[in-house]
């Protein structure tokens, strides 16, 4: 049988993916990590054929950081993302680390068991997109790349000018953007606007700038 190593901080979760796999038959559980931080360490210590990876953990690394670290030194080893956060940078960091393949848990179509079988058979199974997301009178689809970008930064609670020096452009111009933003949403001030999309998940504060439903590669 296959040997997966489980890397999630929520019990739950942790304990219906581990139930799953016992269920399978074809699966067996290799380990169960709260922390991406230490997924490497296991795979040298152990045999694993397939990491189902959170992203956000406990520990000093998230799940698609240790993801890329694993793939440089164990490539055989298939790896999907899972997560329930539609943060607009995942997909891109993701597929930069090298993963196999990518599921939202509370809203792709596939059970997750038929995602794992799929991969572990060579194939590649990612959204075509993040899921869209209402942000006040607003789709998250509506706001440009460089909105977004700006956004980001205001979650990350930069003021105006330290928004302006990090993409360089003038302070003018980000606050345009800005109230283009609380335009489209509605929102009274970039404070709401930052509380609101953070509870959301359609941003998390402080991640690295990275940038079909399922689909066969």
């Amino acid at each position: 049988m296959k040997r997966v190593l489980i890397v999630e901080d929520q019990r739950m979760p942790r304990e219906n993916m581990e139930r799953m796999l016992s269920d399978s038959g074809r699966y067996e559980l290799a380990a169960s990590l709260s922390g991406a931080d230490i997924a490497f360490v296991k795979c040298c210590q152990l045999h694993i054929d397939l990491i189902l990876m959170d992203v956000c953990t406990s520990g000093s690394k998230d799940g698609i950081e240790a993801a890329a670290e694993i793939k440089a030194k164990f490539p055989d080893i298939k790896i999907i993302i899972v997560t329930s956060m539609v943060e607009v940078s995942y997909l891109e960091r993701a597929r930069a680390a090298g993963v196999d393949s990518f599921w939202y848990k509370d809203i792709s179509p596939e059970a997750l068991i038929d995602v794992i079988d799929r991969t572990m058979a060579g194939e590649h199974l990612f959204p075509n997109e993040t899921p869209r997301v209402k942000l006040g009178l607003a789709d998250s689809t509506e706001l440009t790349a460089k909105e977004i970008e700006v956004l980001r930064l205001i979650c990350d609670g930069l003021e105006y000018d330290e928004i302006a020096d990090r993409l360089d452009i003038s302070e003018r111009t980000v606050k345009y953007h800005v109230s283009n933003i609380l335009s489209k949403t509605g929102y009274a001030n970039r404070t709401r606007l930052a509380i609101a999309v953070t509870n959301k998940k359609f941003i998390v504060p402080n991640l690295p700038e990275e940038r079909e439903f399922f689909k066969t590669e």
